[in-house]
């Protein structure tokens, strides 16, 4: 009975052109499921490729065609850093970072420790993607629904009230002001729904939108990269490495450019002789109480562990703002939503309380 009517999870099961395609993006735990692989084999001194091509017969979607392609690359003989920074998406940007990061500063077990450790992320961010996942979903359905409205309904009531020489009335009137501003602009909308159908099939716009567009202008993301910085150097500090190295490092290969830009300043302050905590400050990367906390911790040898504490407690507030922001968000949506639906149903309600009237 069951071969005969197969689920959709029996159908992504076996070697189907389903498995091979779906899903289209690499998901948070197939993500996370790959660095701890890269982590466990990094401890227990596992060669990486073959745990891979192993790994990729059990994955599902694109992310099987790019563990696939990842242990191809590192049996060419190509590193680690380089192979999942070509193999963009496979990994989050943040832990293609902290396995850059490692490497160069000889930490890549303690970097990818930490890598792992993003509670608050898992617990946040589906209820953000369940939101505006919502949204589109209704959103294509008021699409429809007033695309019926404007092509059927309201020219038929345009006509009647001709025909009996009636006035049109203040909602209607507005209603098909927005229609003609839609269909001015449809190109507009077009677009902007070919670039989220763009984000969903492919990584790379979404990697733009985050690390151009958002972390210029929303500042929880610029605290949760300065968060990021802080954890990198605290791995760094534990393992006795310079601070200039590790901010070099970083400076050079971090995905997100805003945050680039400001630890090349640090880093051309360093190398003037200026002292780190007051340059990230400088910066923007660091607060004033911030500076003044590590400040008082380089004096008490105690680095390392108020980085990481430091880095910690501003990823917490950061989530908790987010998390905030979630709850907010969904009441907003109903909210503009609802007023959608009142004004294309006064568009069509006030007409006919018009003719009815009008022929009473």
């Amino acid at each position: 009975m069951d071969s005969m009517f197969p689920t959709f999870r029996e159908l992504n099961s076996g070697p189907s052109v389903l498995r091979r395609w779906w899903p289209w993006r690499t998901t948070p735990s197939q993500s996370r499921s790959l660095l701890r692989l890269i982590a466990v084999a990094t401890e227990k001194h596992i060669p990486l490729a073959p745990l891979l091509e192993a790994w990729a017969e059990d994955e599902r979607g694109i992310q099987r065609r790019r563990v696939q392609r990842l242990a191809a690359l590192l049996r060419q003989g190509t590193s680690l850093p380089n192979a999942v920074e070509e193999v963009a998406g496979a990994l989050r940007d943040g832990d293609v970072l902290a396995i850059r990061f490692g490497v160069q500063s000889g930490t890549l077990a303690a970097s990818l420790r930490e890598a792992q450790q993003d509670d608050a992320a898992r617990q946040t961010a589906p209820v953000l993607r369940w939101t505006l996942g919502y949204f589109f979903l209704v959103a294509t359905l008021f699409f429809v629904i007033t695309t019926f409205i404007y092509v059927k309904i309201i020219p038929s009531m345009l006509a009647i009230m001709e025909d009996f020489s009636m006035d049109i009335p203040r909602a209607l009137k507005w209603s098909l002001e927005f229609a003609s501003f839609v269909e001015s602009y449809w190109w507009a909308f077009m677009l902007l729904a070919l670039l989220a159908a763009w984000s969903t099939v492919s990584a790379r716009p979404g990697r733009f939108l985050r690390n151009t567009v958002l972390s210029r202008f929303f500042g929880p993301l610029r605290n949760l990269r300065s968060a990021e910085v802080l954890e990198k150097l605290s791995v760094a500090a534990s393992a006795g490495r310079p601070m200039t190295g590790a901010v070099s490092t970083l400076a050079r290969y971090h995905f997100d450019p805003s945050t680039r830009r400001k630890l090349l300043f640090v880093r051309n302050e360093m190398e003037q002789g200026a002292e780190v905590w007051q340059s990230m400050a400088h910066a923007g990367l660091l607060t004033a109480p911030e500076e003044n906390l590590l400040l008082a911790a380089d004096r008490v040898g105690n680095r390392p562990w108020t980085l990481r504490q430091l880095a910690a407690s501003k990823k917490r507030r950061t989530w908790r703002k987010l998390e905030r922001l979630s709850e907010l968000l969904l009441p907003a949506i109903v909210v503009l939503l609802g007023a959608f639906v009142l004004f294309q149903a006064l568009s069509i309600l006030m007409p006919l309380v018009t003719i009815i009237n009008a022929l009473s």
